[in-house]
């Protein structure tokens, strides 16, 4: 979905540039329905685009909402993209070349189809995902089969992303699933209660982390003030011992400088 292009205006019409067709065509569907129903019902229709402006009421009107809707469509296309169409006269054929390109005939949507259903099965949940990034994952292709007219319902993929979640969401799965209105369960509620328990243990864990970090600066801490007790008490056995072989002998004399009354350690 990234490729999707959005213009400034909520009255432009989203761009196409090739890639994502499926996205930009449910889009491009409800930006045409906003400008008018009849707009998007001329695309729907075979209608024949006649040689000269029609007099009839009835006629002229189908032509204006042609045009409209030709208007909008190809001001939604990139360069590359609107040379292929260009010499479309009406709205349903450059609708429907658009489709033959980019979604191709049954038996390539079929295929599609498949490829997308192997990959919804396949998915699982990777180790530094999160509840969001997963679910988003799993829309994408979801989505993906619906815009190629697949049914997929909303239970089923409840189903399939409580199935892959790691192990630390098991007991919160357990929870939902010993609840009677499970079979009820939504995906906005699912992505909800997850990420709330994602948030509790997130917080758990970081704390957890801190009284670890803060005791190990403890320790080290100690252990340094260890180190220097345990310097100060040999120069002190040292000097008891150099007292007492050098009793006869004192003052001391420091063998490094030659001043009586101290000594080099």
């Amino acid at each position: 979905m990234s490729h999707i292009q959005v213009g400034s205006s909520v009255t432009r019409a989203p761009l196409f540039d090739g890639t994502d067709y499926v996205f930009w065509k449910i889009r491009m569907e409800t930006y045409l329905i906003s400008l008018d129903l009849d707009v998007w019902n001329i695309v729907c229709s075979k209608y024949s685009v006649p040689a000269t402006i029609p007099t009839d009421p009835d006629e002229k009107k189908q032509y204006e909402m042609n045009a409209r809707a030709k208007h909008a469509i190809l001001c939604g296309l990139t360069k590359d993209v609107f040379v292929k169409i260009m010499h479309c006269k009406s709205a349903h054929e450059i609708w429907e070349k658009l489709e033959n390109i980019y979604q191709g005939n049954e038996k390539v949507k079929q295929s599609k189809i498949l490829t997308l259903k192997t990959q919804f099965e396949e998915m699982r949940m990777k180790d530094d995902e999160k509840v969001a990034e997963y679910f988003l994952w799993i829309d994408e292709v979801v989505n993906g089969m619906r815009g190629l007219g697949e049914e997929v319902d909303e239970f089923t993929v409840v189903k399939k992303e409580i199935r892959t979640l790691l192990p630390k969401y098991e007991t919160k799965v357990s929870s939902l699933e010993e609840k009677k209105n499970f079979n009820k369960l939504t995906l906005d509620d699912l992505q909800g209660t997850l990420t709330a328990f994602e948030m509790r243990t997130n917080k758990v864990d970081n704390a957890s982390s801190l009284l670890k970090e803060t005791a190990f600066k403890t320790e080290k801490k100690e252990d340094v003030i260890s180190e220097s007790d345990l310097s100060d008490s040999l120069e002190a056995l040292l000097v008891r011992k150099l007292k007492k072989k050098y009793r006869s002998k004192l003052p001391l004399k420091c063998f490094a400088c030659g001043k009586v009354g101290h000594f080099a350690a």
